[in-house]
């Protein structure tokens, strides 16, 4: 399924910092805010690929994220990525980048 594939390319670039269009960001953007069982899918694939990160990259996160390195590092920036992507506040931009936005957002602020 095509709208699969978007998704799931989002999801692993989210953790990964692959490639991903504008377009299909814009597209997969909408169908997540629209959907809450697909964004709940992105949110799942996304952790399958995050949990895979190593313990020193996980720390490392951790602290970026103002969270516990005990805590469930993965779940937590997937959530906070995926939210943010839904609700907008996450452009295209600051994801391609890794904005100060987007940092902030994973951030929990």
């Amino acid at each position: 399924m095509r709208i699969w594939g978007m998704l799931t390319a989002i999801a692993a670039a989210a953790m990964l910092s692959g490639c991903v269009t504008e377009s299909s960001y814009k597209q997969a953007q909408e169908i997540v805010r629209g959907s809450p069982a697909m964004k709940r899918d992105a949110i799942n694939e996304c952790y399958r690929g995050a949990s895979r990160a190593s313990p020193a990259r996980k720390a490392q996160m951790a602290k970026i994220m103002n969270v516990s390195p005990r805590s469930n590092v993965a779940r937590t920036y997937c959530t906070r990525a995926f939210n943010g992507i839904a609700s907008g506040r996450i452009s295209y931009e600051d994801f391609r980048i890794r904005s100060p936005r987007f940092i902030r957002v994973i951030q929990g602020r």
